[in-house]
C-alpha cells in the first residue's frame, strides 16, 4: 500500500488505485490547517486513520517515517481533486487562507519592538520641534520663563497657568509684551499638545523597555532598550541579529558612511548606532574605534544567546566588555600624531 496525502485528502493506493480515502472537509480554513500542519511535519489524523492496522505502507514524505511508513523515493502519483469533487475555486480559497496564517506568523515582538522604537525617535523629533516653538512663541511674552525651570516643567506651567500673572511664583518685572484672551488660550493649548506628545515619548520609552527584556534580555542589559530595539530593527529580528557578525553590528546605522567610503574613498565608519551609548561617545575619538569593536563583540554572544539558548549571562558579558574597554583605553591612551593630507585621486583623472 502506498499513502498519498493532497490538498484535498489522504487517500490509500494500490497498483495506482485508491482503496481507501479521507478527503478534507470542504471548507477553505480547514484545508489551511491540515497544510499548515504538514508544514510543521505532523502527521495528519487522516493518516493515522488510514495506516492502522497494515503491516507495510510505503509514504513518498519524510515526515511519515515517524508514524511507521516506509520511505520511498519517486515520483507521487497524481490524483484529479475533481474526481473527488473538488474544484479551483475552493483550492485558491484554501491558499489565502494558508497565505493570511503565513502573514499572521511572521509578524513577531520584535517586530512591534521596531515599530515602536521608530514612534519613539518621531515623538522625540517632534517634541523638540513642538519644545523649540513654543520657547519662541510664549518668549514673546514671558522670556525670562524658559531660563529657571527645565522643559518639562515649562510646558505644565504654560498649559496650565498661561499668564505670567497666574504663575505660582514671583515672576518679577519681564520684558516680554502682554498676553490677549485668544493668545493666551492658543498658547496653552499648543503647550498642552507639546506636554502630551513628552508623556506619550515616556510611555512608548517604558513599553520598549519591558518588550526589550522579554525579547531581548541579554542585549537590553548590555546596550541599553533603545540602542537595543534600533539593532534588532535594523538587523531585521532579534534571530537576523544574532546571524550577524560583530564587524557587521558595529556598522548597523552606518550604511550611508561604509557605502560613501566604498564608492568615494573616504575613511570607513567606526561605529553605527554604538556611537549613541555613552561608552562611546563620552569617550575620545581615538578610542571609539576600538571601544565599538569589543561593545559589539558582546553582542553579538548576547544576540545569540537571546535568540537560541534564552539564557542570561549579561552580567558576565558586561564584566568582560568592562574588562575589555579598559584594556582598549590603556593601549590608546595617547592621540595618534594628525595624519597628513592625502590627495584623493578622482575616477578616470589623467596622469601628469
Amino acid at each position: 500500500m502506498h499513502l498519498v496525502t493532497t490538498w484535498f485528502g489522504s487517500f490509500l493506493l494500490d497498483d495506482g488505485k485508491v482503496v481507501a480515502a479521507k478527503p478534507f472537509p470542504k471548507e477553505p480554513e480547514a484545508i489551511a490547517d491540515r497544510l499548515a500542519r504538514t508544514e510543521e511535519w505532523k502527521v495528519l489524523d487522516e493518516e493515522r486513520a488510514l495506516m492502522e492496522g497494515l503491516d507495510e505502507v510505503f509514504v513518498y514524505e519524510p515526515r511519515l517515517e515517524r508514524a511507521g511508513g516506509n520511505f520511498v523515493a519517486g515520483p507521487v502519483p497524481f490524483l484529479n481533486p475533481e474526481d473527488f469533487g473538488y474544484d479551483r475555486a475552493l483550492l485558491h480559497e484554501a491558499m489565502l487562507a494558508v497565505a493570511r496564517r503565513r502573514m499572521r506568523k511572521a509578524v513577531g515582538p520584535d517586530d512591534y519592538a521596531a515599530q515602536a522604537v521608530a514612534a519613539y525617535d518621531d515623538l522625540a523629533e517632534v517634541a523638540n520641534q513642538l519644545l523649540e516653538r513654543l520657547r519662541e512663541w510664549y518668549g514673546l511674552h514671558y522670556p525670562e520663563l524658559a531660563k529657571v525651570v527645565d522643559d518639562e516643567k515649562f510646558l505644565g506651567l504654560v498649559a496650565e497657568h498661561g499668564d505670567r500673572g497666574s504663575m505660582p511664583f514671583e515672576t518679577g518685572a519681564s520684558v516680554g509684551a502682554e498676553l490677549g484672551l485668544e493668545d493666551r488660550q492658543t498658547v496653552m493649548r499648543f503647550a498642552g499638545l507639546a506636554h502630551d506628545v513628552q508623556r506619550v515619548r515616556r510611555e512608548v520609552e517604558a513599553f520598549l523597555a519591558a518588550r526589550m527584556k522579554a525579547i531581548a534580555p541579554n542585549v537590553t542589559h548590555l546596550a541599553g532598550p533603545i540602542i537595543g530595539a534600533r539593532l534588532v530593527a535594523l538587523a531585521g529580528g532579534v534571530e537576523a541579529l544574532a546571524r550577524l557578525p560583530s564587524s557587521t553590528i558595529q556598522l548597523l546605522g552606518a550604511e550611508r558612511a561604509l557605502f560613501r567610503h566604498l564608492r568615494e574613498g573616504t575613511r570607513p565608519p567606526k561605529h553605527g548606532v554604538l556611537f549613541q551609548h555613552p561608552w562611546i561617545h563620552r569617550a575620545p575619538r581615538w578610542q571609539r574605534g576600538a571601544l565599538a569593536r569589543a561593545f559589539a563583540g558582546k553582542l553579538a554572544m548576547a544576540a545569540r544567546a537571546d535568540a537560541y539558548t534564552k539564557r542570561f549571562i549579561a552580567d558576565q558579558l558586561k564584566t568582560d566588555l568592562e574588562a575589555a574597554m579598559a584594556e582598549a583605553k590603556r593601549r590608546h591612551a595617547d592621540a595618534p600624531p594628525p595624519r597628513r593630507a592625502r590627495l584623493v585621486r578622482r575616477r578616470g583623472a589623467r596622469r601628469r
